[in-house]
């Protein structure tokens, strides 16, 4: 197996126009996207139907809907969102937001 770097200064870039998803890793496993929301922009909420996915705050505060909970995120917090469990995202502040998902089937077991 390649190892592969990613640099989230290559790939974040936010849009004026909505909401950004920006890949950073796909495996077969695990899958990892950096969401970029200006001010006032959103994610709808969505069911994952087959991944459980954490939500972790890099910078900014989000307004996390998790199934029926509403949570406030800031910078360095983290949220999990069972598979099944609808989530989404409204940036409501003034300051840009940038969140990494990650995604990957419930169970799943990494060897140390």
């Amino acid at each position: 197996m390649e190892n592969s770097v990613v640099d989230l200064k290559q790939v974040a870039h936010f849009s004026e126009e909505a909401a950004r998803v920006s890949s950073m890793f796909k495996s077969d496993q695990l899958q990892m996207d950096v969401l970029l929301l200006n001010s006032h922009q959103y994610l709808s909420p969505r069911v994952e139907p087959i991944s459980d996915i954490i939500y972790f705050v890099l910078r900014g505060e989000g307004v996390f809907e998790v199934g029926d909970e509403v949570l406030v995120l800031t910078r360095n917090t983290s949220v999990l969102v069972e598979m099944g469990v609808s989530s989404g995202i409204i940036n409501e502040n003034d300051e840009q937001l940038t969140v990494l998902k990650i995604a990957a089937p419930p169970g799943i077991h990494l060897d140390n």
